[in-house]
């Protein structure tokens, strides 16, 4: 009877104890990691027109879609609500610039986050004879450009 009762009372356990609810990711005064300047051979495409969904709270910034780097090829991160996680920070929208008959790619990313040369931006600078120019360097601020492609919406 006790055999019985551990055979069908084990796997009962296990699955109570090891079920958790799906949560959703929120991060809340966590340092954020560093984003990285990339490097493509084509420009992105236009931006994608978006209806903003409904204002989740007052506290709740719009992030507009834009064109990713992701590997070897532009990806659509689609617009959205999100809660900055620092107070006073603000979001910094993508930015995409020809460089060298390439394109730059400097991700969006809150204000307070460090921007860095990705591996394949310092390997295409190295290759094409690209050293740091004015502007260039990892710790300017490259907010302050002005060669955003969202402008058009």
């Amino acid at each position: 009877m006790q055999r019985r009762f551990a055979t069908m009372a084990l796997p009962a356990l296990i699955a109570a104890f090891s079920y958790s609810p799906a949560t959703a990711q929120i991060r809340i005064g966590v340092d954020l990691p560093s984003v990285h300047i990339r490097i493509a051979p084509e420009a992105p495409p236009p931006p994608r027109v978006e209806m903003r969904m409904v204002r989740p709270s007052h506290r709740h910034v719009w992030i507009g879609g834009y064109w990713d780097r992701q590997d070897d090829r532009w990806a659509w991160a689609p617009g959205r609500w999100e809660e900055p996680s620092r107070r006073g920070s603000r979001w910094v929208r993508p930015q995409y610039r020809r460089e060298g008959g390439a394109y730059r790619y400097e991700p969006g990313r809150w204000s307070y986050q460090r921007m860095e040369e990705g591996e394949d931006y310092r390997r295409w600078r190295k290759e094409h004879g690209r050293g740091h120019k004015k502007g260039h360097d990892k710790h300017d601020k490259h907010d302050k450009r002005d060669h955003d492609r969202d402008d058009r919406h």
